[in-house]
């Protein structure tokens, strides 16, 4: 049997069922790793509309994973909008198994049950094999039956040493020169450098932080600029317990 993998991926499903219920990003690069375990994987591509903020600034995190990023753009009705990512995964998942005889591994990273009718074709007709990988508590448990293989996305639940990650924002606040202000993303995207990976997953950064402003860990406030506008800054809070402990 043909042992090529090809991945396909529910990008809008997969990363709102992230964010929604673990309030997790997505990390492309781990989903390669895991197709990458079945065989040699030759074909991956990635579903969702570009042209949405959420989805173009996860295309580079594709890119370096080695995934296609395919777009879908919605289609828009007078009642709102309707996504177009179910039909284009359909067809890609036909012309493969149609197309390319040495895949005999379909990986599908989604939870929708609308799949279930050409996954189970793909199956009977070719006898390709379905790895099901969606976000756990997201799956249709029809599809899930529908695969021969569930092998859920790993939803990171590492221990964090806090006091730690609150030494790297401290960093983070005294590189600041001049009148320039922390900010909650600016100190998202320095903690989630690589060189603080051995610290806390960049995955699950924007939810801990998130967690912190919660807690009063961190402070938001909205201050004038020298030009007159206004930003919202946020930063340590020197009065907060965890704060005192880790940085004296």
């Amino acid at each position: 049997m043909a042992n090529e993998v090809a991945l396909f991926v529910d990008l809008e499903n997969v990363v709102y069922s992230l964010w929604n219920t673990y309030m997790q990003e997505p990390n492309p690069r781990q989903w390669m790793e895991k197709a990458l375990c079945y065989g040699p994987v030759t074909f991956a591509r990635a579903f969702g509309d570009f042209s949405q903020d959420r989805m173009a600034k996860i295309r580079p995190r594709l890119d370096i994973a080695g995934i296609d990023a395919y777009s879908c753009p919605a289609k828009v009705r007078e009642s709102g909008t309707q996504s177009t990512v179910d039909i284009n995964v359909a067809v890609d998942l036909f012309e493969v198994a149609l197309d390319r005889p040495e895949v005999g591994i379909f990986m599908l990273m989604a939870g929708d049950r609308d799949y279930i009718r050409i996954i189970t074709r793909i199956r009977n007709r070719w006898n390709k094999k379905i790895i099901l990988s969606g976000v756990p508590g997201s799956v249709s448990h029809d599809l899930a039956e529908a695969a021969d293989t569930l092998d859920p996305i790993e939803i990171s639940n590492a221990p964090i040493d806090e006091c730690e990650l609150v030494r790297i924002i401290e960093r983070y606040q005294q590189s600041l020169v001049g009148d320039f202000q922390p900010t909650f993303k600016r100190i998202q995207t320095y903690v989630m450098h690589p060189n603080n990976a051995h610290i806390i997953d960049p995955n699950i950064v924007q939810r801990v932080l998130s967690d912190f402003v919660d807690r009063g860990v961190l402070i938001q406030e909205v201050v004038q600029l020298a030009n007159g506008d206004e930003l919202k800054a946020t930063r340590l809070n020197w009065n907060e317990p965890l704060v005192q402990q880790a940085l004296t």
